[in-house]
């Protein structure tokens, strides 16, 4: 749970960052999100699924808790179930700007990944350095 709190902290993180990246295809209709927040609310769904899949959230009713966890989504982002399936359907009759969508979405997760690793690291090393037992042992 306590990573699915860091990642969701570093994926807002990566929702003020713009891409720069046009679309040159039709404009999308009304109520379709934009193209830099929709690559956000995507990324935060392939780790919801992807923590879903490995079983991170371990409870009794798992379609409960699932339901749960998309409605704060929803929430977090101010969609709801049916805008984002309408943004999604839409951008996948664009297959070849989906394609690129979904390349930004893997670099997110890639950075993401990165990102945890530093953090991770960065605490075990710091464990490590603090061994309030070190001066307490005979040197032999």
């Amino acid at each position: 749970m306590k990573q699915f709190g860091t990642a969701s902290i570093a994926l807002l993180f990566f929702a003020g960052c713009g891409t720069g990246v046009s679309f040159d295809g039709p404009p999308a209709p009304e109520g379709v999100i934009a193209r830099d927040t929709f690559i956000q609310v995507l990324t935060e769904v392939h780790l919801i699924e992807g923590a879903l899949k490995q079983r991170l959230f371990r409870n009794d009713n798992e379609k409960e808790q699932t339901l749960s966890y998309y409605a704060e989504f929803y929430d977090r982002w101010g969609i709801d179930e049916e805008r984002f399936k309408n943004t999604y359907t839409w951008w996948y009759q664009q297959p070849i700007e989906m394609d690129a969508l979904l390349e930004e979405v893997a670099e997110n997760l890639t950075e993401l990944e990165r990102r945890l690793n530093e953090a991770e690291k960065d605490s075990a090393a710091r464990d490590v350095s603090v061994d309030p037992m070190r001066s307490r042992r005979r040197e032999q």
